[in-house]
């Protein structure tokens, strides 16, 4: 298996793959956020390696508040997953859902769940193409107080 749990060694690494999924955030932003995540004990991030570079990440935590759509608590939530484009279509995300469902089972966890933004189709056909099953759908309002 190609999956490694992420560590202080691969922040630079880890944080140049995230920008890519999250490039709105700075590099300094993410890179703070995977240190965070590198000493918590609720989360944890895991990288794939392929042709001797890191093509892909996955970060997950247990969240044991309400996750919508679920009905244990607590749950292994997927926060982000991402593979380089040229690697796609290979598996390996796949691979880091399947590596998500041990590591829920190893910590007697019995739900996985993820979410995407509605627009998202892409994520929305690999999370099915995984074996998630849709459970509901959301629309966030938000309104400004003067």
């Amino acid at each position: 298996m190609n999956i490694i749990q992420a560590n202080i060694e691969h922040l630079e690494s880890w944080t140049k793959l995230a920008i890519m999924l999250f490039p709105d955030s700075t590099f300094e932003e993410e890179l703070k956020f995977h240190k965070e995540i590198v000493e918590s004990e609720k989360e944890v991030g895991f990288l794939y390696e392929k042709d001797d570079r890191l093509v892909g990440f996955m970060n997950i935590s247990i969240r044991s508040d309400y996750v919508n759509g679920t009905d244990t608590s607590p749950v292994v939530y997927i926060e982000a997953i991402y593979v380089l484009s040229e690697y796609r279509k290979y598996g390996i995300g796949r691979k880091f859902i399947e590596h998500a469902e041990q590591y829920a089972k190893q910590k007697g966890i019995t739900q996985l769940a993820s979410d995407c933004f509605i627009d998202n189709t892409i994520s929305e056909s690999f999370h099915k193409s995984c074996g998630f099953v849709e459970k509901e759908r959301v629309i966030c309002f938000v309104k400004n107080v003067e």
